[in-house]
């Protein structure tokens, strides 16, 4: 019960944590992910010096640009083409020193979802920065992992991958996806933001990527033989083990919402 409990308060604050910095504005959301993927990187980093691979720092300095970047761009209405120097960058350092798993998994798996996290908030009819996109991806987020876990502990029989990830139950896959489907509809319903199959679209990618996600730092970890990347967050571990979901699911997303808007 205390665990629960623990669990509890640090999600609600993460989560109050995040969609304030989304609601406060471009400035607070892109220092909120700059945060989030330097702790990132820390608890990633930590892992892979357990396989004793190699590890160098500097392969952390493309991503945090890539957010840097990011914002000066959409917040002053500079060109794109600036977007291009942290991949270039990124490919530059690995043709030099080689390419080594540490600086791939920073770039591909963390940078860039989270860039894609933020460009979100741009993609909206309306000119500058809107909240709705981002927030409302937190929330089919937050909504599916909740009631996931909470179908597949009542009703869960059929383990999805025992090894991988024992907890994971197909009742439970079915259970969250349609609460999230229906909660896409009740954010279609309620703002008119883009179409109801976009959203259920949307609602999908949420609900399986997030899986994905989810399974992907699961094998992470069982190869580097840890319960969790990191102590950070009581009772849920460390920064991957929050952000694990969202980090599939945004880079689809964005692309998903770049297709309508150009099918439009």
């Amino acid at each position: 019960m205390k665990e629960l409990l623990l669990r509890t308060l640090t999600g609600v604050t993460l989560i109050v944590l995040v969609a304030g910095s989304i609601l406060l504005g471009p400035v607070t959301f892109s220092a909120i992910l700059l945060i989030v993927y330097l702790l990132g990187v820390k608890e990633l980093f930590g892992l892979l010096q357990k396989r004793d691979l190699s590890i160098h720092w500097i392969r952390a300095i493309p991503g945090a640009l890539l957010l840097i970047i990011e914002h000066a761009v959409f917040q002053y209405n500079l060109s794109l083409l600036w977007l291009l120097l942290p991949p270039a960058l990124w490919l530059m350092t690995a043709l030099r020193g080689g390419i080594t798993l540490s600086g791939t998994l920073a770039f591909l798996w963390l940078s860039i979802p989270l860039s894609s996290f933020f460009a979100l908030g741009w993609m909206e009819e309306e000119p500058g920065f809107q909240f709705r996109l981002p927030l409302f991806i937190i929330a089919l987020l937050w909504i599916n992992d909740t009631f996931a876990y909470v179908t597949g502990s009542l009703l869960g029989r059929h383990k999805m991958t025992p090894v991988l990830s024992p907890g994971k139950t197909w009742e439970g896959l079915a259970g969250g996806s349609l609460i999230t489907l229906f909660s896409g509809w009740i954010i279609w319903h309620f703002t008119g933001l883009s179409t109801l199959w976009a959203w259920f679209g949307i609602s999908m990618l949420v609900s399986l990527l997030g899986l994905a996600g989810d399974l992907f730092e699961s094998g992470l970890k069982r190869t580097v033989k840890v319960k969790n990347t990191g102590e950070i967050l009581p009772g849920h571990g460390g920064i991957l083990d929050r952000f694990d979901s969202l980090l599939f699911v945004t880079p689809a997303v964005l692309i998903l919402v770049i297709l309508i808007k150009l099918a439009q």
